[in-house]
């Protein structure tokens, strides 16, 4: 795994009208390469959301760091909401998942974690998923504050998710989503700062 992003993988994922493909060439060009490390793609002139996207990727993590990135996530929104952070079974879930990355951390390459730990997350992901239902059903004339708080929930939840990467992007959406709006982009700077801050902590 090369843990790069090649400039045509990020012309296909960041095409849009203001940031154009010759713009996106150039910043290449200007560090001489086809491909860059996340380290570096953070530090390009590119909006926040779109490079926090671009950072996420597959390209970037293995399914290991991925796992531990969604929990990090998870954990960032739960606290944003007293009633979430104080959950029962948010703990639980939560605690869960942190013995999910430690169990992971230890396990040979390819092995599958153990399965009474598999049927834990599971259990515990049910629960959260139960506890969300009634609240996603009053979506409709929910507030920006219960918004927030079916975010914080559902960001608990989508971090056990068994596909890791799209666990980690599902988490970290959940996670600003579960702030007000003029909050956003400091959790958006959060997320790319732990993305960077794993992919730092490999080759150190």
């Amino acid at each position: 795994m090369s843990y790069t992003m090649s400039v045509d993988r990020v012309i296909q994922l960041a095409r849009c009208d203001d940031f154009p493909e010759a713009t996106i060439r150039q910043m290449f060009a200007d560090h001489n390469a086809t491909e860059l490390p996340l380290e570096v793609l953070a530090t390009l002139p590119i909006p926040l959301s779109v490079k926090v996207f671009l950072g996420l990727q597959d390209e970037f993590f293995s399914a290991e760091e991925f796992r531990e990135l969604a929990v990090a996530f998870a954990k960032r929104a739960s606290t944003e909401n007293p009633a979430v952070e104080n959950d029962y079974f948010v703990g639980k879930t939560l605690e869960v998942y942190e013995q999910a990355v430690q169990a992971t951390r230890t396990l040979r390459l390819g092995a599958q974690l153990d399965t009474h730990l598999i049927q834990l997350v599971t259990g515990y992901r049910a629960a959260i998923k139960a506890l969300t239902e009634p609240l996603s059903k009053a979506l409709l004339s929910a507030s920006g504050e219960q918004l927030q708080t079916i975010a914080a929930y559902e960001a608990v939840w989508f971090a056990g998710y068994e596909g890791q990467g799209i666990a980690c992007r599902n988490a970290a959406s959940c996670a600003v989503a579960s702030v007000p709006k003029p909050d956003a982009d400091g959790v958006l700077q959060w997320v790319l700062d732990n993305a960077v801050a794993v992919s730092q902590a490999r080759t150190a």
